[in-house]
């Protein structure tokens, strides 16, 4: 993490930070040294590992099939994001809440959208949630190595969640 509050994380990123930090300390990183952790740190990664390890949280089967790299939410040709953008208007937060909680049912989906009810149609929830089973089986399935620095193409202002018209104000 080089600038604070720079950009979103995954659940699987931050697990894989937590794994780099908890094995500088312990001496299982390539400096096999190892050091006495702050207390506070010590405890965050206690319990964030604790929590990101667990059986029933999703992200444990991403550590296991990709260890070393986390998984593309944005980028790839077969990312979240690119599967979902031109079809539909979300934002930063519904794709990163969808990658990490990955719904399964409409019901998740309508919690993790904001909105849903108002912004698309039943027919189109459920064409979003096939799309989201469908990229995650098969992201999860195979993923080739450096596909997170492959370049793409940008697609225009599809993150943004609002329209960007100015109104005109009448005085």
């Amino acid at each position: 993490i080089k600038t604070p509050q720079a950009a979103l994380l995954s659940n699987h990123e931050v697990l894989l930070h937590l794994r780099q930090e908890e094995a500088e300390y312990t001496g299982t990183d390539a400096t096999g040294r190892t050091r006495k952790k702050p207390s506070g740190l010590n405890h965050m990664l206690r319990d964030g590992l604790a929590y990101l390890q667990t059986p029933d949280y999703t992200t444990s089967t991403l550590a296991t099939t990709h260890p070393d790299r986390p998984m593309t939410l944005y980028r790839g040709p077969n990312s979240l994001f690119r599967v979902l953008a031109p079809k539909y208007r979300l934002n930063k937060a519904e794709y990163l809440q969808m990658y990490n909680l990955r719904p399964t049912t409409q019901v998740m989906l309508e919690l993790v959208i904001e909105e849903a009810g108002a912004r698309f149609t039943e027919d189109e929830l459920h064409d979003i949630l096939s799309i989201i089973q469908h990229v995650f089986d098969e992201e999860e399935a195979s993923i080739p190595a450096g596909v997170e620095h492959e370049h793409m193409d940008k697609i225009q202002n599809k993150l943004l969640g609002a329209n960007k018209k100015k109104r005109k104000i009448k005085r």
